[in-house]
């Protein structure tokens, strides 16, 4: 246990040093006399001198228990705490979720949720955070290790794109909750699904893009290419972005994805795969994939500070508890 404030305690003890003369010198006046008259047959009396032995005992366990309680006091504002030092090694690894989120992959996405959750859990101090896009492009989570956090939010996920998909309780038990959940942010009156766009704000999501140049970054995009409107930044000159950045994308898609072949050559350009969500195993080898892409280990040290007032509070309360008790019983 270490204090914070160590010079607090030193004023402790220099006032409970000075405090005993203070309070002796003040019952000095009347520490050799007697402040009544007469009273030479009561002090020989076996009861009295059993009184007074039993004043004398209960007047110094009083300010015995003010003493400590003082003291204490001075220790609890000195904020006694536990320091921990944790050292704990990271994968230096960014990873990057990015969905399309237009109805057209509602399907898709729910069915590899389940597979996104297991390389999740797979995660051993690697940084992962998702993007959604439709007509813009939304952060829903940063990169964190905080691997809960970004399992509880592919649930969410999940959860609204088996609403999207269930048309039978389309009207009679819509959650708009879960709607808003998908939809606000991405949505936007000149067009959906603008995959180009959503790769480039899913790109520069990732933070010191520019400065930490040795981290190896990957982006996992969940899209079927099929544009709605007009782009800002076109799917080939967004990874030619990613390539330029150094961050490697691998691409998953159902059945049917538009001009694959073109698609497929864009993906392929930044060091990533395309992927059919047809095979089974397609999720699998995306993660295979990015098990062996380089990364290297960092060690991040972390400081915890934790405050010990408990005991100290127990042991102020049960002093000061006992001096008002035993100071009443013999009027200090």
């Amino acid at each position: 246990m270490e204090l914070m404030y160590r010079w607090v305690l030193y004023i402790g003890i220099a006032v409970l040093v000075i405090l005993p003369f203070i309070v002796l010198k003040r019952k000095k006046n009347f520490r050799d006399s007697i402040k009544a008259a007469n009273v030479s047959y009561v002090k020989d009396d076996p009861r009295f001198k059993k009184k007074t032995i039993i004043y004398k005992l209960l007047s110094v366990f009083a300010m015995m228990c003010l003493w400590v309680a003082i003291a204490v006091s001075f220790v609890m504002i000195s904020r006694p705490v536990e320091v921990k030092t944790v050292s704990k090694t990271l994968r230096n690894r960014d990873i990057f979720l990015c969905l399309d989120i237009s109805d057209s992959m509602d399907e898709l996405n729910k069915n590899i949720c389940d597979d996104l959750k297991k390389l999740v859990k797979g995660l051993d101090g690697e940084r992962f955070g998702i993007t959604i896009f439709c007509g813009k492009t939304v952060v829903l989570v940063p990169l964190t290790t905080d691997y809960d956090y970004v399992l509880d939010e592919i649930d969410k996920l999940q959860k609204a794109f088996e609403q999207s998909t269930d048309y039978w309780n389309w009207y009679s038990d819509f959650d708009y909750e879960l709607y808003e959940y998908k939809y606000a942010g991405t949505l936007s009156d000149y067009g959906s699904s603008l995959i180009g766009d959503g790769i480039a704000g899913c790109l520069f999501a990732f933070p010191d893009l520019r400065e930490k140049t040795d981290r190896a970054r990957i982006m996992i995009v969940s899209t079927d290419n099929e544009v709605y409107g007009e782009q800002i930044v076109s799917v080939s000159e967004a990874t030619d972005l990613c390539k330029k950045y150094g961050v490697k994308i691998f691409a998953l898609g159902p059945d049917y994805v538009v001009d694959e072949q073109s698609f497929k050559k864009d993906i392929e350009k930044t060091g990533g795969q395309f992927y059919r969500i047809k095979s089974k195993s397609a999720v699998q080898d995306v993660i295979d994939a990015i098990s062996v892409t380089d990364a290297s280990d960092t060690q991040e040290i972390q400081t915890f500070i934790t405050d010990k007032p408990v005991l100290l509070f127990y042991i102020l309360l049960i002093c000061t508890g006992l001096y008002f008790i035993v100071s009443r019983k013999v009027r200090l």
